[in-house]
Parts: C-alpha cells; sequence; structure tokens
C-alpha cells in the first residue's frame, strides 16, 4: 500500500499537486469477485461509503443539503423583481449541484430512484 501512496504522490508533483499525507485514505475493494469489502466507512469528500455498499445515506444526505439550500433562497424565490431566467440559472447553480453531487456513482435502487 505504501508503494502505490509513493507512486501517486510522484506522478501528482510532475503536475504541480501536493497530497497531504494527513487527509489521504485508501479504500479497497474485491469488486472482481463480485463481494463487496470496503475497509473503511463513513464521510470521504463529502460523500457517504457504507460496509454494503449502500449509497442510502449519500442520497438523503444530499437531499437534505439541497432542501436546505433551497429554504435559504426562500427571498429570491419570492422577490417578483427577479427574472424567472435568474431564478431558473439560479436553481440549476445551486440547488441541483448540490443535490446531484457525486451522484454518477450511485447504484441506485428503485426506492432511491424514486426519492431523487
Amino acid at each position: 500500500m505504501q508503494q502505490t501512496t509513493s507512486i501517486l504522490e510522484a506522478e501528482a508533483k510532475k503536475v504541480g499537486l501536493y497530497l497531504n499525507p494527513g487527509k489521504c485514505k485508501v479504500l479497497t475493494t474485491n469488486a472482481w469477485n463480485d463481494r463487496s469489502d470496503i475497509q473503511a466507512a463513513g464521510s470521504e469528500l463529502g460523500s457517504y461509503i457504507s460496509q454494503n455498499v449502500s449509497c442510502e445515506k449519500d442520497v438523503n444526505v444530499r437531499i437534505g443539503k439541497a432542501g436546505a439550500v433551497f429554504g435559504k433562497m426562500k427571498k429570491i424565490w419570492r422577490n417578483t423583481n427577479i427574472s424567472l431566467k435568474v431564478k431558473t440559472r439560479l436553481h440549476e447553480a445551486l440547488f441541483l449541484s448540490t443535490l446531484l453531487y457525486s451522484a454518477e456513482l450511485w447504484p441506485l435502487s428503485a426506492t432511491l430512484t424514486k426519492k431523487t
């Protein structure tokens, strides 16, 4: 594992990136055998990873955060001086980006699809 981390650090330096070893975590999985053996659970870069590779918690957290963003924009939604076009662009930029952050990684079930 140390060798892999060292190689990654060396490659990152070539393009001017710096890795902070204190903030780096390594997740492993045995996906080739159709079993999931993720060694860590918790929030990584704002996304939640569980032992059973379920994304339900991540979806719920994203829905909650997006709802909070939507609620904070109440004054904007009610303001008649702001055009619908501007409100639509704000909705896409703030609300949808918060809701769909890392959504491309979610293995959605039928239940989670109905939530979003």
